[in-house]
């Protein structure tokens, strides 16, 4: 097996594994709503309740829009924009900590993952497709 193949197994397994961490979690917060957040409360209004829930599916869908992908994941722009999707998140949770200060140790984690995380696999991502670009012939 090639360097390359290596690497772009191994992404393709971290993908996998990753995209269960929003799919489990959006369940998770679908099912119980506010509580289903870590340090979540269930006094808060019905309408953040309902934007909570709703906003999850979309979280919901990255796994499978990920999952569907592995098989050529490092040239899938649908997993680029997953992954820049999950990001734009990231940014937002920590407008949230900005305005309304420090979450739960938990969602700091997931903070760190989807913007650090993801950033390295967005370089990882373009690294493998790049190399698949090397393979090809050149014209004369």
């Amino acid at each position: 097996m090639s360097e390359q193949s290596s690497s772009r197994g191994r992404l393709r397994w971290a993908l996998a594994v990753l995209a269960a961490l929003p799919a489990g979690s959006a369940v998770g917060e679908i099912v119980r709503g506010p509580q289903g957040v870590p340090g979540g409360s269930p006094d808060v209004v019905p309408t953040v309740d309902s934007a909570l829930r709703y906003a999850n599916a979309f979280k919901l869908a990255v796994g499978p829009v990920i999952w569907s992908q592995l098989p050529h994941a490092e040239e899938s722009p649908a997993v680029t924009f997953a992954l820049s999707t999950i990001f734009v998140g990231g940014l937002a949770r920590l407008r949230s900590w900005q305005q309304r200060g420090r979450p739960h140790a938990i969602a700091v984690s997931a903070l760190a993952l989807e913007t650090v995380g993801v950033g390295f696999l967005l370089a990882w991502q373009r690294r493998a497709s790049s190399s698949d670009l090397s393979l090809l012939p050149q014209a004369p």
